[in-house]
């Protein structure tokens, strides 16, 4: 991927049909993600920095990915105006400390195709789909002193109807606000998604390994990690974001060239 063009152009092309992809064998350096976005886009500095490290923090006000707690299937930053097309995480270490299998230690990373689980939804339970596409609501945070929010639907199409972003956070995603009548409706339909999206049968569940990386699309695939003991496990990853555009601009010369 770093050394060829045909090997990019395969890298793209399974983010662009199935919104993940990996990479084997990545060196083990902090900067070397950096590196990975230059191949076809640029970093997207956030408010987290230009990349940030996730790795267990002796903080009670730690954010929870910076923990060894459970994190449900989300997106990132759906709080702001437009949450970052992408996200990569590159795994720096994962040593076991205890003597135990790795299996058996937690720390597991999952990916789940939201857009499979919108289309699920939308063939199966029209009308809670219908609910997800047409309610806005508000996800917020504050962070380092600054409140960020946004409204948007949980599901969002195009003007034809074809699936353009899924929105899930249950950390960010504040109460609902609109008339009474419709709370009921809105919160049935967000459990009969959420339901599908955690009884596993869309799920991809593995220990990321060091020299690992992953890319993303940040608003179709929704990740997670299951629960880990910082004592017998030490995990340390780096993780960016980029502009989807950018990778398409990127994507787009190759099929308009030898591709």
């Amino acid at each position: 991927m770093m050394t060829s063009d045909d090997g990019l152009f395969r890298w793209l092309d399974y983010i662009h049909k199935y919104g993940l992809a990996f990479l084997r064998g990545v060196p083990l350096n902090k900067d070397e993600i950096i590196k990975v976005v230059q191949r076809f886009a640029y970093v997207k500095q956030t408010s987290y920095g230009i990349t940030f490290d996730v790795v267990n923090e002796p903080d009670p006000e730690a954010h929870l990915a910076f923990t060894g707690v459970h994190l449900d299937h989300h997106t990132d930053m759906n709080y702001r105006e437009k949450s970052p097309g992408l996200q990569l995480l590159h795994c720096m270490k994962a040593d076991v400390l205890s003597g135990e299998e790795l299996e058996n230690v937690g720390g597991e990373s999952f990916f789940v195709d939201g857009f499979a689980i919108a289309n699920w939804l939308r063939e199966t339970h029209p009308a809670a789909f219908h609910v997800l596409t047409s309610t806005a609501v508000k996800f917020s945070i504050v962070n380092k002193g600054h409140r960020y929010s946004q409204k948007v639907p949980i599901i969002c199409v195009d003007k034809a109807g074809d699936i353009e972003e899924v929105h899930v956070n249950n950390r960010t995603m504040g109460p609902l606000q609109v008339p009474s009548h419709l709370v009921l409706p809105f919160y049935h339909a967000y459990k009969i998604l959420t339901n599908k999206i955690r009884d596993g049968s869309h799920e991809l569940r593995f220990h990321m390994q060091p020299k690992d990386l992953v890319l993303f699309n940040n608003r179709r695939a929704l990740h997670g990690r299951t629960q880990f003991d910082p004592s017998k496990i030490s995990r340390h990853l780096i993780g960016c974001y980029t502009d989807s555009d950018e990778m398409m601009s990127k994507y787009d010369s190759f099929l308009i060239g030898s591709h």
